[in-house]
């Protein structure tokens, strides 16, 4: 079985910048330093939403309100993404209708929030592209836990040890390690470690070079 699971921003979109621009925004208006924001916006980077309110929660001892600041903060984050629209890294539709053509169950596992993946999907018009989608809210700890990971080859029907997954950020390698799947690592805004040169089977520059590892595997 040719099976794929993709993380979403940082791998499909490039939308980490803008999320941070919005971390800055609010986190101004809530008291934060900017040394603060650039903290604890590099501590949740990859997690889930559950895991990110007890980071942050532990960070600041209450005194900032983490419901209060997480919905101005994603009320801001979908504006933007609204007037600035949604990038897609290069060779995003390119490699999905390869898959589509080609026979691979496709499945994506976020950390996002399912109403937050839809967003981003529909956006940008590829949400028929997959087969399954996980995402943050189905867990109570996301990434690095490889429960994402596990679900998503649960539902695609894979063996983890046959299926590709396609990270950028540090607890997403671990989490599909852990998982046991074929880790493909794309750095967006956190460069490549000796830690993740040993969670990642492969580190590659591009969704370009990705579609071109996964025809010499076909091949």
């Amino acid at each position: 079985m040719k099976a794929i699971v993709f993380d979403m921003d940082g791998v499909l979109f490039d939308t980490e910048q803008v999320y941070f621009r919005a971390w800055d925004m609010e986190g101004e208006k809530f008291g934060m330093t900017p040394e603060e924001v650039r903290e604890i916006r590099f501590r949740c980077a990859g997690h889930n939403p559950a895991d990110t309110e007890v980071l942050f929660n532990d960070y600041f001892k209450g005194r900032v309100n983490f419901a209060e600041f997480w919905e101005k903060k994603t009320a801001r984050t979908r504006k933007m993404l609204r007037e600035e629209k949604i990038r897609v890294k290069p060779g995003l539709y390119e490699l999905l209708e390869y898959l589509r053509k080609n026979g691979w169950s496709v499945a994506l596992a976020t950390s996002t929030n399912r109403e937050g993946t839809l967003f981003n999907l529909d956006q940008t018009g590829i949400t028929g592209y997959f087969d399954i989608l996980v995402t943050g809210d189905m867990f109570e700890h996301g990434k690095p836990a490889p429960d994402v990971y596990l679900r998503a080859c649960s539902l695609l029907g894979s063996d983890p040890s046959e299926t590709f997954a396609v990270e950028d950020s540090y607890p997403g390698l671990e989490s599909a390690r852990r998982a046991g799947l074929r880790v493909v690592m794309i750095p967006d805004l956190f460069p490549p470690t000796e830690e993740t040169a040993r969670n990642a089977d492969y580190t590659l520059d591009s969704l370009t070079e990705l579609q071109h590892l996964l025809m010499e595997e076909e091949s």
